[in-house]
């Protein structure tokens, strides 16, 4: 799978950790802010680490979104003219139910919900 994790604090590096430990991509697109502080990624092999959330969406089949969510907006506006067909749409963020995410990126996008938390980097979450 190519999965694009938007938003690498916390919650999305240990989703990170849980993929990679678990054999479970093909590419994986991290991007943040502050890439720098990504550097524990920078070995492996099909690991991206960037920035630029519009290219880490146009490279993956499937984005997950971990921003805080202050920025989760910003972000959806961001990405929306590059969504296709194709991509699966997973928000972590709080306070931001599906109908939400559609008004921002409208209603043909697949779009899950999901609330892991930091132990699904040893594969122990629900």
């Amino acid at each position: 799978m190519k999965i694009a994790i938007i938003g690498t604090g916390n919650l999305g590096t240990s989703i990170a950790k849980g993929l990679i430990t678990n054999n479970a991509i093909t590419s994986l697109y991290l991007t943040s802010r502050h890439p720098e502080y990504l550097d524990e990624f920078e070995g492996y092999k099909h690991v991206y680490i960037s920035s630029d959330n519009v290219e880490a969406v146009q490279k993956s089949d499937i984005i997950l979104c971990c921003t805080q969510p202050a920025q989760f907006e910003w972000v959806l506006q961001e990405i929306k003219p590059h969504l296709t067909e194709k991509h699966v749409l997973i928000s972590t963020v709080t306070g931001f139910v599906i109908p939400k995410i559609e008004t921002i990126v409208g209603t043909n996008q697949f779009i899950i919900r999901a609330m892991p938390n930091t132990a699904i980097a040893v594969g122990k979450s629900m």
